[in-house]
């Protein structure tokens, strides 16, 4: 019994608060980077860019721009970072992406790529930024029903000879984990823990696209036309098991052109963050173009970058020597 106790043990506060202290002053001093930024500021500043290990979850209904918001991200990712992606495409021919991912790189509308019927501003564009993609460290595995077995060995083998760093999956629904008997419940949930395992198993993130309902087409206003975790298919399985649940929504294919706060929502994108552990939810608008599908920031946040405790000033000292204090013998309680 008494080595059992023995083993039992505890940290006090003043450890405790310490360690806590000093991770922020060094998460700051490192500029807050994410372990991957998304490209966006204010997505990276709600749930701290894509961390190794984690599950994000991004919904949509058709027509949305989900498979362009999730393109724009591939795209800053893998020319803007040099970052190794692979991409699991289960709706299209990897030579379709390809094609979207050069209408967003040179902000080119698809069908004028598709028609080879471009002006000549659009064949300079192409012709001056195409080349940004020959090099991009980017990886895509086509597959309709795609089963689990062959996604994971894919991305161990891409982890192992390409270094990956994160991986995109397009439709979570399409993946096929088991015997086809199985109901969609069970396979989601399935998909959903083993998808975690990998995650953590060969530390990278996850982020995959998830299908809705249709109950959003039947709800009035500006309010009920925006997704709600509920319209997750299969959804407790989704929200419980994902780190980060996000939807990608476009009022303008509803007809509402002017939100509760008079913005201007022709050619935006609301991004909604409805699940994220320990950190804010909220949302925001992005610019999205249609035809080409491009998705970008309307504003800088640049402005707004944290500083650490020293470029604060006079201030930081308490805080700086508050830190130091917690060396100090400790109090007999």
């Amino acid at each position: 019994m008494n080595e059992i106790m023995s083993d039992i043990s505890y940290t006090n506060m003043r450890t405790m608060l310490k360690d806590c202290m000093t991770q922020i002053q060094t998460t700051v001093n490192n500029d807050n980077a994410p372990d991957i930024s998304s490209g966006f500021q204010d997505l990276d500043y709600m749930i701290g860019g894509f961390e190794k290990g984690k599950v994000y979850v991004i919904g949509g209904r058709p027509c949305m721009g989900k498979e362009e918001f999730m393109l724009s991200m591939i795209e800053d990712i893998v020319i803007g970072k040099k970052i190794p992606v692979l991409l699991f495409s289960t709706n299209h021919m990897k030579a379709d992406y390809i094609q979207r991912l050069l209408a967003i790189c040179c902000e080119i509308p698809s069908y004028h790529l598709s028609q080879g019927l471009m002006e000549r501003l659009e064949w300079e564009r192409l012709d001056g930024r195409a080349s940004l993609l020959v090099d991009a460290p980017l990886f895509i595995h086509d597959c309709l029903d795609l089963p689990f077995d062959e996604l994971v060995e894919t991305a161990k083998n891409c982890r192992r000879e390409k270094g990956l760093r994160i991986i995109f999956i397009d439709c979570l629904q399409m993946i096929n984990f088991t015997k086809e008997d199985e109901n969609a419940s069970e396979r989601i949930a399935k998909v959903m823990h083993a998808m975690k395992q990998l995650a953590r198993q060969i530390d990278v993130p996850i982020v995959v696209g998830s299908m809705l309902g249709r109950g959003v087409e039947y709800r009035e206003g500006i309010e009920g036309k925006k997704p709600q975790l509920m319209d997750l298919a299969n959804s407790s399985y989704i929200e419980g098991l994902a780190d980060v649940v996000m939807m990608v929504h476009r009022p303008e294919y509803y007809h509402i052109y002017q939100d509760a706060l008079g913005r201007d929502l022709h050619g935006r994108i609301e991004i909604i963050v409805k699940k994220n552990a320990l950190k804010p939810l909220g949302s925001f608008l992005l610019e999205y173009n249609q035809d080409t599908g491009f998705v970008s920031e309307i504003y800088d946040r640049s402005a707004s970058k944290p500083v650490s405790l020293e470029e604060f000033g006079t201030a930081s000292k308490a805080i700086i020597n508050l830190i130091d204090t917690f060396d100090l013998e400790e109090l007999p309680f």
